[in-house]
């Protein structure tokens, strides 16, 4: 009769060291993959938002999804508004005076471990994963102001001016996007931190080191925070993408051509 031979220890143990070796070489991949996955589904979500603001413009006589407008009650801001929640195929479950802070999935970034939570975060609702770009309002008391946001003849190269990318706020702006006082420093999916130390309307850089972007003509990019902020440029007061002004920030004279409906 034929004895079967059992593995030894060491046998065992060298299997075991095959497989963990395998493991560390697969599980980066499959982390890799799974993250591509996760930004693709972004960079969707702000392509249906871009499309909408599109759309919207058509809808209202030229005029973009405002930022906010102070005409409008509850819905003064973006996130609310109930014209560019139906653009992006929105249907609210109940008609209920809070409806507005119900976010629809496009709104929320996969990535985003804050907003897909509901957590309330001290003072600011992170329900949303995107914010506007209120770069060309920032320089003035822009809380204080009644309306926010571009007509299609007030944005003079749409394929080149951003409006939507990723933040933990409803609005962001130029200097927010410093990952050297901001995002890097701090390293938080909550809004307090960067208000705290006044890096307020801060860009979050969620998809390995980089962050997707909407621009006014409804395309999308996927840009490395390396070109998204660059403070040579900030300190020459060039700021690209960021304001339709050529420098930053603006005189009172561009400051006054600004739309108003």
């Amino acid at each position: 009769m034929r004895i079967k031979k059992a593995f030894t220890l060491i046998e065992l143990l060298v299997v075991i060291a095959i497989i963990a070796i395998l493991m560390a070489i697969l599980m980066p991949a499959l982390r890799s993959a799974k993250e591509h996955g996760k930004r693709i589904v972004c960079s969707s979500h702000l392509k249906t938002l871009g499309l909408a603001n599109v759309l919207y413009s058509d809808e209202a006589n030229g005029w973009y999804v405002p930022i906010m407008d102070r005409t409008l009650g509850n819905d003064r801001y973006w996130p609310a508004n109930l014209l560019f929640r139906e653009l992006i195929g929105y249907k609210p479950k109940n008609a209920v005076a809070n409806e507005g802070w119900n976010a629809p999935r496009e709104y929320l970034c996969p990535s985003d471990r804050i907003s897909i939570k509901r957590i309330q975060d001290t003072q600011y609702n992170n329900w949303l994963s995107y914010g506007y770009n209120l770069t060309d309002w920032y320089f003035t008391d822009w809380f204080g102001i009644g309306y926010a946001g571009h007509k299609n003849t007030t944005v003079p190269g749409p394929a080149d001016e951003l409006i939507f990318t990723e933040s933990n706020d409803w609005w962001l702006w130029w200097w927010g996007a410093n990952y050297e006082d901001g995002w890097d420093v701090l390293g938080q999916d909550t809004i307090m931190p960067y208000k705290d130390v006044g890096t307020d309307g801060p860009t979050l850089y969620r998809h390995s080191e980089g962050v997707n972007m909407a621009f006014y003509d409804g395309h999308t990019a996927y840009m490395k925070k390396e070109k998204v902020f660059i403070k040579d440029a900030w300190d020459a007061g060039n700021p690209g993408m960021w304001s339709t002004f050529k420098h930053y920030p603006p005189t009172d004279a561009e400051q006054k051509r600004l739309p108003r409906p």
